[in-house]
């Protein structure tokens, strides 16, 4: 708070015959001076030139902070002489202050905003999508979009969805909600994204409808939540048929939390709590196991111990080994995407401030899906291996799902083989060296059907990531099968076709796999112009373009 004092203290300048002249000076202070460097402090000497306005409007709009704007101004107005802050003629916050203001004016009529947001992506993008639900008197209750590459991608890839709504990351505190999936690399990728009014289950009903309809009526295969119960009442109720699972992770901490004391006194309890939930084979062993596990460490009065058994068919793993989740077993991958937004937006920034940021990231996914195919396209796989079914993979596989693939292959170097029914059942086992870390042995049984050549193990690995596993692997080349059938390189994990047609007169390529209406109309109104210009010299030929363009209406 300004103290104001009565100070007397005066200097007056005045303009005489053509000179400035003092002609009045009274230097009697009635309190005490700041020293010469605090004088940034004062109202009086705040200076912020128009140049540094612009420039944090600039910052603001990429999202930088507010200390990293300090340290720019500062290095603007030295020029990288090393002046620091005290060069600055104003604090951090004066900076905060301007950054409220930006957003205030960004504030104002956001509903508009973002539907003009929405409008201009329509007419740039005839696949965008978009879905505004009201409340009876009007006021916008949820609202969800999607692009058109977003859009393309889920036709492919929209067998698996992670979906979170942990953070509330708005000036509004809605519910952020994106619609995450996986790519044919093996990456990240929005399906679409939504602010939700609330988390109940007929708010969730709508996202999933509104999301069926926006991706033409396709299922999901498969999702993964948190265990928010009013999101399982509406996954099962739009997506009647689709395997849902809840996150592992959060459970797995939620269960050591409850039971700090039990693991801390009891040392060989977590490996060996780790080693059921994370590795049973079959549900006859986890259920084994788990009993075994509670009575040995009289866990039976434990509380979280009782729920986690009694919704054990909702996360433990080895209930979902025959549905497809692709190296998933929890939600991170939507925590993943919640954090790159909160990284860039915080609580104190617009609805249509997260708009431009889902812009930014869906560039980001469409250019790094099209760097991905060009190095599968265009560089060779290092083998290491001479196995042929090694070399199909690199040539049927995405580059980084031909890595995971590549993994099981040295995998398999760690197991032997028993016969248990000779060109029809083997037993696979680690070796006794490699075997030492794990908290207890197991054998995967693989059953083979050569004249089919169908393989199958028990761990079902090619049923959930799709892919062989080192034990399959293992048993082939025991029985010296070094090729695969083709159709153990699932579709989802190969490289997508693209055809180019290259427009031989003016040698422009066109993507006849987007909609690039703009390029195509643009190469045919050249060559029409082309056409045209040659018709002109001769009456013959120009008489004969007419007529050809008349056939064509």
């Amino acid at each position: 708070m300004v103290v104001l004092t009565g100070c007397t203290a005066t200097m007056v300048i005045t303009y005489l015959d053509d000179v400035w002249k003092i002609t009045r000076l009274d230097l009697a202070h009635n309190h005490e001076l700041h020293p010469p460097g605090e004088s940034r402090f004062l109202r009086s000497h705040k200076k912020m030139t128009v140049e540094e306005t612009m420039m944090i409007r600039t910052c603001n709009a990429c999202k930088i902070p507010t200390r990293k704007i300090m340290a720019i101004l500062a290095y603007m107005r030295w020029g990288g002489g090393g002046g620091g802050l005290k060069a600055l003629s104003y604090t951090k916050k004066d900076v905060s202050n301007v950054r409220t203001s930006i957003r205030t004016e960004s504030g104002i009529n956001e509903m508009m905003k973002m539907l003009e947001y929405f409008l201009r992506k329509k007419e740039k993008d005839k696949m965008f999508y978009y879905k505004i639900d009201s409340d009876e008197e009007g006021r916008v209750t949820n609202i969800f979009w999607s692009d058109g590459y977003s859009r393309e991608l889920y036709k492919d890839c929209g067998d698996l969805v992670s979906f979170d709504t942990t953070y509330r990351t708005n000036r509004y505190n809605l519910p952020f909600a994106p619609i995450v999936g996986i790519t044919s690399h093996g990456d990240n990728c929005l399906f679409g994204c939504a602010f939700l009014q609330n988390e109940i289950a007929k708010t969730f009903i709508w996202l999933f409808e509104t999301l069926l309809e926006c991706m033409g009526g396709k299922e999901l295969v498969s999702i993964i939540t948190d265990q928010d119960a009013a999101m399982r009442t509406a996954i099962k109720q739009v997506f009647p048929r689709t395997n849902h699972r809840n996150c592992l992770f959060h459970i797995m901490k939620k269960a050591q939390e409850k039971a700090v004391m039990t693991f801390a006194t009891t040392p060989s309890l977590h490996d060996d709590f780790m080693d059921i939930v994370h590795r049973s084979v079959t549900i006859a062993e986890f259920e084994r196991l788990w009993t075994q596990m509670t009575v040995n460490y009289k866990l039976e009065h434990i509380t979280y111990f009782k729920i986690m058994w009694a919704n054990r068919w909702r996360f433990v793993p080895v209930y979902f080994k025959t549905c497809f989740y692709p190296f998933v077993q929890t939600t991170a991958r939507s925590e993943g995407t919640n954090a790159i937004f909160k990284d860039n937006v915080s609580c104190t920034h617009s609805v249509s401030s997260f708009l431009d940021e889902y812009d930014r990231i869906a560039e980001g996914i469409e250019e790094n899906q099209k760097h991905h195919d060009s190095v599968t396209r265009d560089t060779k796989a290092k083998l290491n291996s001479a196995y042929f079914f090694e070399l199909q993979a690199a040539r049927l596989l995405n580059r980084s799902i031909f890595y995971k693939f590549q993994k099981q292959v040295i995998h398999s170097t760690r197991y032997n083989v028993d016969v248990t029914e000779a060109n029809r059942k083997y037993s696979v086992y680690k070796t006794e060296k490699q075997s030492r870390k794990d908290f207890r042995l197991r054998r995967y049984v693989v059953s083979v059907n050569l004249p089919a050549s169908d393989y199958s193990c028990i761990c079902c690995k090619f049923q959930k990531d799709g892919l062989l596993c080192a034990h399959v692997l293992r048993v082939l080349v025991h029985l010296n099968i070094t090729e695969l059938d083709e159709k153990y390189f699932i579709d989802i994990w190969r490289p997508k076709e693209k055809k180019i047609k290259r427009n031989i007169a003016n040698n422009i390529p066109v993507d006849l796999t987007g909609e690039d209406t703009q390029m195509r109309y643009n190469v045919i109104s050249k060559r029409m112009t082309d056409l045209a210009s040659r018709a002109v010299k001769n009456n013959g030929r120009y008489a004969f373009l007419l007529k050809e363009v008349d056939n064509l209406e």
